[in-house]
This record gives C-alpha cells, sequence and structure tokens, in this order.
C-alpha cells in the first residue's frame, strides 16, 4: 500500500490563468512528473484540480501525516494568483505545516508571470513575503518558449531535478520535536510550557488589534459616510462634479491617517499570526501523539486557540460588507485610488489569519474527535499510511 512517503506534488495556481495560458500550467505539471521519472524511475503523483474531493482528502493525509518530507507543494505565482483567497490559504497552511518541521523546502514557488511587489520584497502582504523568501522558480521567460523547444525542455529536466535534490536533502531532515514526551502537566517540561507562554502571550494581542481594527474600521466608515452627506447637500446647491471632486479630495485627507493605521495593524496582526503558526501546530501534533486534549495547560490554551477562531469567523462577514462599501468610493477620483488599496490589503491580512486560526481549529476537531481518540489507543497497524495514489500524475479534471 502507498504511504506519505510516494512522492507527491500538489499545484495551486488560479483555474484562469490556466486558461489564458491555454492549459500550458498544468501541461508543465505532467512534463515535470514525467521527467521526474524518467530521472529517479519513481512515480511522482501530482494533484491538480483542488475541486475533485480526492485533493483534499489527499492534501489533509499528508499534512495531517506530518509531511515525511516528500510532498512537494508548488504555487504557480501570477498576479491574479495573490488575489486568489484560496491559493493565499494554501500557501499559508502548507507554509506553517512545514515550517513546523524544518522542511521549508518543500515550499517551491514557480514564478511564472512577474510580480514586481514580490521583487521588491513587500513586507504589506505577509503570503507575498512568504514567497519571496523562498528560492523560487523564475518562468516568467520560459513560458514564453516553444513548449517543445531545446531550451523549455532543458528547464523541465532542471526543474525536476532540483525535486530530486530537495527530496534528498529534507529526508536528512531530523523533524523538530517540539514538546518533551512525557505528561504535559509537568513542570519539568519547560519547552511546552515556555512555548505555550510564548504563544499565549501573542493570543491577547491579536485580540486587542482585532479590536484597534473594528475602531478604525468605524472611524473610516463614519468619515465616508459623512462625506457622502456632504456631497448630497453639495449636489443640492448645484456644485456639480466640481463640488464632488473637491469634497473626496477632502475625503482622502481625512481618510490618509486612519487608513494608515490600518494597515499598520494588518500588518501586524498577520505577520505575528504566521510567526506563531509552526509552534502550534507542533503543540497540537505533539498532543495528539500522546492521545489526545488532556491536562489544564493544554486545555485551556486550545480553549482560547478555539475563542478566537470563532470571534474570527463572527467577524468575517462585516469585514466583507466593509470592503464592498470600499469598492463603491474607490471609483470616485484617483486619490482614493491608493487609500483603497491600502485598505483592501489590511482586511486582506486579517482574512488570512483567519485561515491560520481555521486550520488550528480543524487539527483540533480531528484529535479531539472520538474515531481519532480510539485510534490512539489501538494497536498501530503494520501498514499505516494514507489511501493508495500511484501512477504519475493525477489528471483532475474541474
Amino acid at each position: 500500500m502507498a504511504t506519505n512517503d510516494n512522492p507527491a506534488g500538489f499545484w495551486s495556481y488560479t483555474h484562469r490563468d490556466d486558461v489564458i495560458e491555454e492549459g500550458r500550467i498544468r501541461r508543465l505539471a505532467t512534463k515535470i512528473a514525467n521527467e521526474f521519472e524518467a530521472i529517479t524511475a519513481e512515480e511522482l503523483g501530482v494533484f491538480l484540480d483542488k475541486k475533485d474531493i480526492k485533493w483534499g482528502e489527499e492534501w489533509r493525509n499528508r499534512i495531517d501525516g506530518a509531511l515525511t518530507s516528500s510532498t512537494f507543494f508548488m504555487p504557480v505565482i501570477t498576479p491574479r494568483f495573490f488575489k486568489s483567497d484560496e491559493c493565499r490559504r494554501e500557501v499559508l497552511t502548507f507554509s506553517g505545516h512545514a515550517k513546523s518541521l524544518g522542511m521549508e523546502d518543500l515550499l517551491l514557488p514557480i514564478l511564472y508571470i512577474d510580480v514586481p511587489r514580490l521583487r521588491e520584497g513587500d513586507s504589506s502582504d505577509e503570503v507575498m513575503s512568504l514567497i519571496s523568501k523562498r528560492q523560487y522558480e523564475d518562468w516568467t521567460a520560459l513560458r514564453l518558449e516553444d513548449e517543445n523547444s531545446p531550451t523549455y525542455r532543458q528547464a523541465v529536466h532542471r526543474l525536476a531535478g532540483r525535486l530530486v535534490e530537495i527530496l534528498e536533502r529534507v529526508s536528512e531532515v531530523e523533524p523538530l520535536e517540539i514538546l518533551s514526551q512525557g505528561d504535559l502537566d509537568l513542570d519539568e517540561e519547560p519547552g511546552m510550557l515556555e512555548l505555550m507562554a510564548e504563544a499565549e502571550s501573542a493570543l491577547p494581542r491579536w485580540a486587542s488589534v482585532m479590536t484597534d481594527f473594528g475602531q478604525v474600521i468605524s472611524e473610516i466608515g463614519e468619515l465616508t459616510r459623512n462625506s457622502s452627506s456632504e456631497m448630497e447637500k453639495s449636489d443640492a446647491r448645484g456644485g456639480g462634479f466640481a463640488g464632488r471632486l473637491r469634497l473626496t479630495h477632502e475625503l482622502a485627507e481625512s481618510l490618509a491617517g486612519p487608513v494608515s493605521r490600518l494597515s499598520v495593524l494588518g500588518m501586524q496582526y498577520s505577520a505575528e499570526l504566521v510567526t506563531i503558526d509552526p509552534a502550534v501546530l507542533g503543540i497540537i501534533r505533539q498532543v495528539e501523539s500522546e492521545g489526545g486534549v488532556s491536562g489544564p495547560h493544554a486545555s485551556d490554551f486550545f480553549a482560547t486557540i478555539r475563542n478566537l477562531s470563532r470571534s474570527g469567523r463572527e467577524n468575517s462577514e462585516p469585514l466583507q460588507e466593509f470592503m464592498d462599501s470600499v469598492g463603491s468610493v474607490s471609483g470616485l477620483s484617483k486619490s482614493m485610488r491608493p487609500l483603497t488599496r491600502k485598505i483592501r490589503g489590511a482586511v486582506q491580512q486579517i482574512m488570512d489569519g483567519q485561515a491560520v486560526l481555521d486550520e488550528w481549529e480543524r487539527r483540533l476537531d480531528e484529535i479531539e474527535s472520538p474515531e481519532s481518540q480510539q485510534a490512539a489507543t489501538a494497536p498501530k497497524e503494520a501498514s499505516e499510511g494514507v489511501p493508495e495514489h500511484r501512477g504519475g500524475v493525477r489528471e483532475l479534471e474541474g
């Protein structure tokens, strides 16, 4: 039976990008898998269609199974990629798990269409910052080559060879032990307690940021409503477009300060969350290996995580409504466009952070489920693993 040790690659890209490229992205995945097999005589399972249930099942199996140094995540980077909430969530989820295991090389981005902000190291977008720190493959010129040209084929060969090198290097990495074995509540377990203390100190900061974030949003909303009211009065006086333009410029000036604060809060929230993500995932994984959540330290800590995650979900709808309202004023004047971009970026950071919190809660749900508890106490099977998947590229249409 196949296990997590069978090499596999999960490709993350937007469907529209592949349509524009007339299927070249999917064909690139196939060519790399075939070249990998030619080099190693070993099949590389490739998962392409996120809409297929098998993609999701295998993704969870490998993420929850500690990756075992044989699972690549290959995001195909384009300007549209960073506008996809699903693609962004996948980067954050995989990155946290890989970092918690000391296997960050398994995240291998392909820069397919140039994104200037990525090259500039834009730190205002946490997902973009994560990608920029990786040694990504630059495919911006190669995508314009004929797929059968020697230049293109040599590039496919080099990329497949890089996958082989990464597998060999990562296979020698010892998974990080976040916690020591033993009773979770013993004082002689400083590693676990110190790690929980670090995360616990961050949780109130995140909650405080969310409170401040809401207050700034309210301030922006109030300023926008007042401006709309003034525009109605200007129209009634016959102020025309000149009056609207003057009021729009005044609105832009009044929003500059609140929007800057909003941007800082968004970066602070997501940066702290992404930093602590590998540690929390490590704690959850260790607790799972020891049979589930038990003891006041673990149960209180995880209860706090659940509360924060649920609170974030409750705020997601108002945030989306706020984003929609921002979009309605973005076209009033060019002076508003930089501000609306900053607002969207800040809200996106909060939404990205929710994806991290949701992943923590999902893992907690799994280790606290009756099936998980039963499995933890049952005798280990000799052939544990994930459902069998062989046969090279899995062409999953969607």
